[in-house]
């Protein structure tokens, strides 16, 4: 019987504390209305807290609206590669062409490079997409092999010693541990982004194109005598870049050939005598 008496009593005063509760929110709600519709009607501007990127990102969300024009202002040839797989804080998806950082919570700076090195010669190019960029440090650039991967810290990874060259989303460059200013202002916060990246292997130079519009050339006097890998690091948790596009700028009349014979009905029947060996070899390159 006591007993009863005591869980009716602390029903009670639960909801009592239910009722004060309700009004206490009911009554927030309306002075927050109260001083939105003054701050309007007095024309001063009202800031919200920005959303947080999603957790998984959507298929919509995913689709780059931003229509590259490097079709429409280079030739080209299909240079392939793809991102390679490192350790468990990131995730690679679509046949490694997409990376989504740190999936779970992120403690940690993690650097991505291609499988491959870029060739010694010639002129390559690739774009990134990132349909959102935010956190400490988002980079896009190159590196050598000795390049490190991972740290502990929220820090930007490549260039943070003379095995990388990167532009970070707070428009600086970064090489040898030394920071400078290339862009205007930041990438905007929050909003999709496509970072293009043009490598000049012959004159040893890296550019940058954001959003179709050339930013000009970043670094120069890029080493030879090293192996040069694409590269992209983020400190951010759940962000994601997509590989939209890689090839090899054809910058010459012999290259420009080998792309018009590549397309022709000749390449299909690659057996044909009227084309001479060594060329059928550069053509299964």
């Amino acid at each position: 019987m006591n007993m009863s008496k005591k869980q009716e009593e602390e029903k009670k005063i639960f909801q009592r504390w239910y009722w004060l509760e309700k009004r206490r929110r009911k009554r927030k709600r309306r002075n927050n209305i109260i001083i939105q519709q003054s701050n309007i009607r007095s024309g001063s501007v009202v800031r919200s807290t920005p959303p947080s990127p999603s957790l998984w990102w959507s298929s919509t969300s995913l689709i780059c609206h931003l229509k590259s024009r490097h079709h429409f202002n280079k030739i080209c040839i299909e240079n392939k590669w793809q991102w390679i797989k490192t350790n468990s804080t990131t995730v690679l998806i679509n046949n490694n062409q997409q990376i989504l950082f740190h999936p779970r919570i992120s403690s940690s700076t993690q650097v991505i490079l291609a499988d491959r090195p870029l060739p010694s010669n010639g002129k390559f190019y690739w774009e990134i997409y990132m349909p959102a960029v935010y956190g400490t440090s988002i980079m896009f650039g190159i590196a050598t092999k000795k390049q490190k991967l991972v740290s502990e810290n929220f820090t930007n990874l490549i260039g943070i010693d003379q095995y990388g060259w990167a532009l970070s989303h707070h428009g600086l460059l970064w090489h040898n541990g030394i920071s400078r200013s290339y862009l205007e202002k930041s990438f905007e916060p929050l909003r999709p982004v496509l970072v293009g990246l043009e490598f000049d292997a012959d004159v040893r130079t890296l550019s940058y194109t954001i959003n179709n519009q050339s930013m000009g050339i970043a670094f120069d006097s890029i080493p030879k005598n090293v192996s040069i890998y694409p590269a992209v690091s983020s400190t951010s948790a759940h962000s994601t870049m997509i590989l939209k596009h890689c090839c090899q700028i054809c910058s010459s009349l012999r290259e420009i050939c080998l792309k018009i014979v590549r397309s022709t009905i000749l390449f299909n029947n690659i057996n044909c005598q009227l084309i001479p060996q060594h060329l059928i070899r550069q053509l299964m390159r």
